[in-house]
């Protein structure tokens, strides 16, 4: 018994205040101290939460802990709140919201809430949908919706009542409209909704109500009673529903079927329901007895009887509309307002009577099957027997705990009636020996034969299992079929005749759903028996399967895919197993033959499955593909006629589907007759996917030739390139990784050269007669003229690289050689020739002449034209070995084919020839004269042989180039004897010329343009004037004697160097040579040093080896006295800067005009005559802008002169000193004389 701990009172505002109530107590675990037990939360209908922290050991006390409101969210309170612990959610009901921007579950009055460890304490869970809504929500939308929820007559939903789900995964809600919803958990999706009328058996009323008037009387509005008033949970899957009117269901909360059977129980109105407990729950009841008429007139004489009326026009009222006054009962609770006051009505005397009802049931069929479960099968039958009971029950599971024999069948399986139970063990069961699984499936077809066909059309079978005999069709009693041996074939006779009556008797076309079904159940059952000949057939005959016979791999079997066990053996490379499935189930199997034998494994050698494999003959001139030789293991039966199997099997499953599906490549290959066409591409086909899964060539050659050998056409190409992959892989060792298909994408001349292609020195010769030499007859034999154009575009493609594996053709292709791998000649000095000319190696000079000396002479063999023109070109090819000699000889290696090619271009002729002598002009230590000489000889040679295209004369000119550019004077002197080194030279005499020919030199213009060309590429190299390029640039100008302005500018260049060294100024010559404006290095040499400008003479000497102002003379000396005067005025050297101006007015160099009144306003030159002089000169040539100011400075000067002749007259004795004033001496005694001077005037 529990006892009362503690009282916690309520808040209220006043008396009798109902929106207090407590609309749920939760009990939370509390961790964070051990002074208290638990928390408690109490929320009451207005949606106040308090939580208190309670205690329940010695110290039995509460304490307050936090408080929170609902009332922002629900502003009409709540009527509902649970609790999930796993996931610490508080859902919450009450009344729905018009909102759009929410989830549905908010919409209809639910919300979820977690509950969190600190302030806030509640924290509501949102959806995403929730959440963006949020956002977009006005104010303008809370008015309209404050505003919906008070318009008057609005009927608004909302939750009545939760409850969750024994394992929290749903939540089950009823509305206040009498709506269930079923929601998962946590997330709150709804998974069913049922509003009223949608929900089974709603509107059901207690059968006692329609004996009873009193209560007939009471249900009046039958829709008062519609609505649900509780729920709770029977298990995950299934709810307790009760209902105003009382009816209590167990439903199920996918399709609110009820799962107690047709009818519902019934208590009094509104119960209240609890969980299931133990295989049961229980249900609160209350009957309300309501004091007769007669009784209360008698209390209450002065009062007016309204409480009938009352309770009379309380009946009359809608359903709809009484449940809608509970609900504005509770919003008066709610919000007490007047409008949902409920209605005053008279005191009534009422009498409850409360009930706990537990509910749980028992039966005879429970006890009766607890007997079965104890195996107390006497005393079950007995039990069956006095209560009318299934005795088959008895026989079931006897029969279940045997093992399948004849005893056992006779025992047990005869006995039990119901048919649809005995053909399923017959289908179902499998024994464990192939003898009982045999007998069992002939026990079954007993029970489906044309007897009791004919007995379920009549209606004469009441569902049982009958044998043949039982129904006495003919008058024949069933154990005359059962003869002894010497009426066999009697017997025989008789059911023959007697099976063709009954097939005769029975209308196909009007078989009923059972006859449909038995007929189904014998056909399986015929092909469970076929299945199981096949397995004895497979396991090695009746003998054999006694002792290897599995029934869990025969359960199996006999329910499989017929396509998927001949698939699954071709997998398991079991072809004595495939080869019994095609020959028994060929009708099912031959039109997928090609796409079930594709499933052997790839590295299954096909000669062990090569008489499954399809074969051609030729028949009547055409070639076709043999059939199968099929076998059957019965007669067929009735049921399996196509015409009565497509009655009750009308649509037929494509059991091939998944082996398409799988591979739908091997769809093509699916059809009842195959053609040669289809054959032979599977073949093609087949042997590339074995060699590209498995990398055996070897199998998908084998299974290449055994199509041949199979009269299969088109399979000779693919023959040949595995041919030639088997070799490449297990006899040349090249790529082990190497493909079929890579094998065909190459061409041709690509498989000889990976065929040769790790073939060694010594064995080279050996591999051409074993591997290339088959593959060329292979080529040839599929394209004739094939084998020659490889051969020479394979020797063509080697010797671009290397002519070492050419030569040994060669070598073994000579005249008189026994057998020649080249027998032709012409053909041998053609691809000779074209394997040298195509050769880009340098060093394979030696190899060509080996080569060269393969090749027949001129007169051996037939003479024809074609012969003639290959000597002309084996001749030509000599010289141009010979020039390829020369090269190497000289450090300078060309292949062949280069020589060949450049023999036509002048240019690439001309570079040549200067490539080699740069070459030799760059060897350490320096050659010889002689050597030199030589070279000459040889280029003149290369010349005349091959490079025609050159003149005599180029090559003499490139080769005085090269020696000038050599960098050695010794070459140079020698340069020079090969040139014309003045106007005057002429050729030297024939006397002096060697060997008696003339000595042959370098024309006087070709001659300058060398040596200015080498001096100035030494000039330009060097980095300052003591380099010895320097010098080399010196000597190459000198060997033109009568120095040519062009050779003297560039000596003078040099000289210029010296000056500029002297005057300290540091630059590189080719800087030099570079500079546009020359008169820049006149600026720096002057403005090294303060006294440079003194040396006027040498810096004029300067810039005329510099070519200032280039070759006028007048310009460059103006240019470089104005330069001289700014410096000398920098320093104030006056004498030095009138010396430099009166030579620019001497010469009338009008540029000058600045320089010279700069001199002329300097006060610091007492020389006043030769300053007017020089502003004189400087208005006569100054620009227009500039007359002005040298005007008034003119004025000035001559005032000066004047002033200084006045004071002259007058102080003659002093005039010599008055001249030598300084100039501020002079401007102050100007004043004085001006005075006296106008007072004379």
């Amino acid at each position: 018994m529990g006892s009362e701990l503690f009282v916690i009172s309520p808040t209220t505002s006043f008396p009798g205040d109902l929106s207090y109530a407590i609309a749920g107590l939760i009990f939370l675990e509390y961790k964070a101290s051990v002074q208290w037990s638990a928390e408690l939360l109490v929320i009451n209908y207005r949606g106040e939460l308090k939580s208190y922290l309670v205690s329940v050991g010695t110290n039995q006390s509460f304490q307050e802990s936090h408080s929170f409101n609902f009332s922002s969210h629900y502003a009409y309170g709540i009527t509902a709140v649970v609790y999930h612990s796993g996931h610490r959610l508080l859902f919450v009901g009450g009344c729905e919201t018009d909102k759009n921007e929410v989830s549905k579950a908010t919409k209809c009055g639910i919300s979820a809430w977690r509950v969190l460890s600190g302030f806030p304490h509640y924290k509501q869970v949102t959806s995403y949908e929730e959440d963006t809504g949020t956002a977009k929500r006005s104010g303008l939308l809370r008015i309209m919706n404050f505003r919906f929820y008070s318009r008057q007559g609005t009927e608004q939903d909302g939750v009545f009542k939760m409850s969750l789900s024994p394992d929290g995964t749903l939540l089950a809600a009823i509305h206040f409209s009498g709506k269930l919803t079923i929601w998962g958990i946590p997330s709150l999706k709804q998974q069913g909704e049922w509003d009223q009328r949608d929900q089974p058996g709603y509107d059901e009323i207690n059968p006692e109500c329609r004996l009873s008037v009193e209560k007939r009387k009471k249900i009046r509005d039958k829709e008062l009673y519609y609505p649900l008033m509780d729920v709770n949970w029977w298990a995950e899957n299934a709810v307790i529903l009760a209902r105003c009117s009382g009816a209590l269901t167990v439903s199920s909360v996918k399709t609110l079927k009820n799962l107690l059977g047709k009818s519902c129980e019934w208590f009094e109105s509104s119960p209240q329901v609890t969980s299931s407990h133990d295989g049961g729950f229980l249900s609160l009841e209350c009957e309300i007895k309501l004091a007769s008429k007669r009784l209360r007139l008698e209390s209450r004489p002065g009062e007016e009887d309204e409480g009938e009326d009352d309770f009379d026009s309380d009946d009359e009222i809608s359903a709809k509309a009484r449940y809608f006054s509970y609900v504005k009962q509770g919003l008066y609770f709610v919000t007490e307002m007047e409008r949902f006051a409920p209605p005053r009505k008279r005191p009534r005397t009422i009498t409850k009577h409360y009930r706990l009802v537990s509910l749980r049931s028992t039966t005879p069929e429970e006890l009766y099957q607890r007997k079965i479960d104890n195996e107390e099968y006497g005393e079950a039958l007995s039990l069956a027997q006095a209560y009318g009971l299934d005795s088959d029950l008895v026989y079931q599971r006897q029969w279940r705990k045997s093992t399948v024999n004849i005893a056992s069948i006779q025992d047990y399986l005869s006995k039990i009636k119901k048919r649809s139970w005995v053909l399923h063990e017959c289908l179902e069961r499998v024994p464990e020996n192939v003898d009982a699984a045999k007998e069992l499936l002939q026990y079954g077809l007993k029970g489906t034969d044309l007897e009791a066909l004919i007995a379920i059309g009549k209606g004469e079978d009441g569902g049982r299992f009958i044998l043949p005999g039982e129904v006495d069709i003919d008058e024949i009693p069933y154990e005359e079929f059962l003869s002894p041996d010497e009426e066999v074939e009697n017997r025989k006779e008789r059911e023959a005749r007697k099976h063709q009556e009954l097939l005769l008797s029975v209308n196909f076309s009007k078989l009923t759903l059972e006859q449909k079904e038995l007929s189904r159940s014998r056909l399986k059952l015929l092909t469970y028996l076929d299945r199981l000949a096949t397995y004895e057939e497979i396991l090695g005959g009746p003998n054999a399967a006694e002792e290897r016979y599995d029934a869990e791999f025969f359960k199996k079997f006999r329910n499989q895919n017929i396509v998927l066990s001949a698939r699954t053996y071709a997998r398991e490379s079991n072809v004595r197993a495939l080869e019994i499935l095609f020959t028994y189930h060929g009708s099912d199997l031959l039109p997928h033959w090609l796409a079930i034998i594709s499933n052997f494994p790839e590295t299954t050698s096909p000669h062990e499955y090569s008489f499954l494999l399809p074969e051609a003959c030729c028949r009547k001139d055409v070639l076709m593909i043999l059939p199968w030789n099929e076998q059957k293991h019965r007669e067929e039966d009735w049921c399996e006629n196509p015409q009565c199997k497509t009655l009750f099997e009308p649509v037929l499953q494509d059991e091939a589907e998944f082996l398409y599906e799988a591979q739908p490549e091997l769809l093509k290959y699916r059809t009842a007759k195959l053609s040669i066409d289809l054959v032979s591409d599977w073949y093609w086909n087949r042997a590339q996917e074995i060699e590209k899964y498995a990398m055996q060539v070897d199998c998908a050659l084998s299974l290449v030739r055994l199509g041949m050998e199979r009269n299969i056409p088109g399979l000779q190409v693919l023959c040949d390139n595995l041919v030639t992959l088997e070799m490449l892989i297990y006899e040349t060792g090249c790529d082990l990784t190497l493909t079929l298909k890579d094998l065909q994408e190459m061409k041709d001349s690509e498989k000889l050269r990976l065929l040769m292609m790790n073939s060694s020195d010594e064995k080279y010769v050996k591999n051409i007669y074993q591997w290339m030499v088959p593959f060329l007859h292979r080529c040839e034999n599929q394209s004739p003229g094939l084998a020659n154009t490889l051969f020479r575009e394979y020797l063509v493609t080697l010797a671009k690289e290397d002519l070492k594996f050419p030569l040994k053709i060669f070598q073994n292709s000579k005249p008189d050689c026994q057998q020649k791998i080249i027998p032709d000649q012409d053909q041998l000095m053609s691809m000779a020739l074209e394997c040298i000319y195509n050769c880009e190696r340098d060093d394979q000079l030696s190899l060509c002449y080996d080569i060269l000396e393969c090749l027949p002479q001129r007169g051996y063999g037939p003479e024809t034209d074609i012969t003639k023109t290959l000597h002309d070109r084996v001749d030509e090819l000599e010289k141009i070995l010979s020039v390829s000699e020369i090269l190497e000889k000289h450090g300078l290696q060309k292949s062949v084919s280069f020589v060949k090619d450049t023999q036509s271009s002048p240019e690439q002729a001309r570079k040549l020839m200067i490539r080699l002598t740069r070459h030799t002009g760059r060897k350490q230590p320096p050659v010889s004269e002689m050597h030199w000489k030589g070279l000459l000889q040889d280029m003149l040679d290369m010349q005349q042989n091959v490079y025609t295209c050159l003149e005599p004369d180029t090559c003499y000119e490139i080769f005085t180039e090269s020696l000038l550019c050599s960098s050695h004077l010794e070459n140079i002197h020698l340069a020079g004897q090969m040139m014309h080194c003045s106007v005057e030279s002429v050729d030297p005499p024939v006397s002096v010329a060697s060997k008696g020919k003339p000595q042959y030199r370098v024309s006087y213009e070709k001659s300058i343009e060398l040596v200015l060309a080498a001096g100035r590429e030494y000039f330009n190299s060097s980095t300052s004037l003591t380099d010895s390029c320097m010098d080399l640039a010196r000597c190459c100008l000198q060997l033109i004697v009568d120095c040519p302005s062009a050779v003297q500018e560039e000596l003078d260049l040099v000289r210029a160097l010296n000056y500029l060294d002297e005057f300290g100024v540091t630059i590189l010559p080719l800087q030099v040579r570079l500079c546009s404006d020359r008169l820049s290095l006149i600026k720096d040499c002057i403005s090294q040093l303060p006294t440079n400008y003194k040396q006027s003479a040498k810096i004029m000497g300067l810039a005329d080896l510099l070519r200032v102002a280039g070759d006028d003379q007048t310009e460059r000396k103006g240019q470089v006295l104005i330069l001289l005067v700014e410096q000398a005025l920098h320093f104030q050297d006056y004498k030095a800067a009138s010396m430099h101006c009166q030579e620019l007015m001497a010469t009338g160099y009008s540029k000058s005009w600045e320089v010279c009144s700069q001199l002329g306003q300097s006060e610091g030159y007492q020389d006043l005559g030769a300053r007017r002089e020089l502003t004189a000169f400087a208005l006569t040539h100054c620009p227009p802008s500039s007359i002005e100011s040298l005007l008034a400075a003119s004025s000035s000067l001559q005032t000066q002169i004047l002033y200084q002749a006045v004071n002259y007259q007058l102080r003659p004795s002093e005039g010599g000193e008055n001249t030598n004033v300084s100039g501020t001496s002079s401007l102050i005694t100007k004043e004085t004389p001006q005075v006296s001077f106008k007072a004379r005037l």
